[in-house]
């Protein structure tokens, strides 16, 4: 008798993680620019599928990931990765499901990795969930990747955190990357080295 399985996620670690990756390489070597998971994170059946989809992208034995007040993404993401769960200060990878008051989020913005003068490389990557990426406020941004200046017109909150994080006045070239996910599986990422301008 046969019997019919129903696997518990259809996200393929190979071919979608792939498509992942893709999008999230275009996001953050074009800031401002807008790309989109949803098929990827839609494999996904719970509350923040779009942070599934990075997560099981990225992570690994071999990485470190903070999760900030969540303890059911923290668990589905140990589960299908094997990655290990550790401080704030030396997580590679934080994940916020949820957008946060901005004296929290400055707090995490102290408190992660920034990198080393000889490997600015090894700071940590924010992934932020967030109602939308588009938005009515204006952004202008410039660094690496950005032609001249770039004007963008984004969610009030990405422009915020954002400002929250060059107020750090981290110096060159250390920082942190942003990632913002939205809820139609939108990803727009600010690299460290970019800056928002006046």
């Amino acid at each position: 008798m046969a019997v019919n399985l129903k696997l518990a996620y259809e996200f393929d670690f190979v071919f979608d993680g792939q498509q992942v990756f893709r999008k999230l390489l275009d996001a953050l070597s074009n800031p401002g620019r807008i790309e989109n998971i949803r098929v990827q994170a839609g494999k996904f059946e719970n509350a923040y599928p779009e942070l599934m989809a990075l997560g099981c992208t990225l992570l690994d034995n071999e990485e470190t990931m903070y999760v900030e007040k969540n303890p059911d993404l923290s668990s589905e993401l140990h589960s299908l990765t094997l990655c290990h769960e550790g401080s704030l200060d030396e997580a590679d990878y934080v994940f916020l499901s949820s957008e946060m008051n901005y004296g929290s989020m400055e707090q995490i913005l102290k408190n992660v990795k920034h990198g080393t003068y000889a490997d600015p490389q090894l700071s940590a990557t924010i992934f932020l969930k967030c109602a939308a990426i588009e938005g009515t406020e204006e952004m202008k941004v410039q660094g690496p990747g950005i032609k001249d200046t770039l004007w963008v017109n984004v969610y009030p909150y990405i422009k915020k955190v954002t400002a929250l994080r060059d107020s750090l006045h981290i110096e060159y070239p250390l920082g942190i990357d942003l990632v913002f996910a939205d809820t139609k599986g939108n990803i727009m990422g600010v690299p460290r080295l970019c800056r928002l301008k006046d």
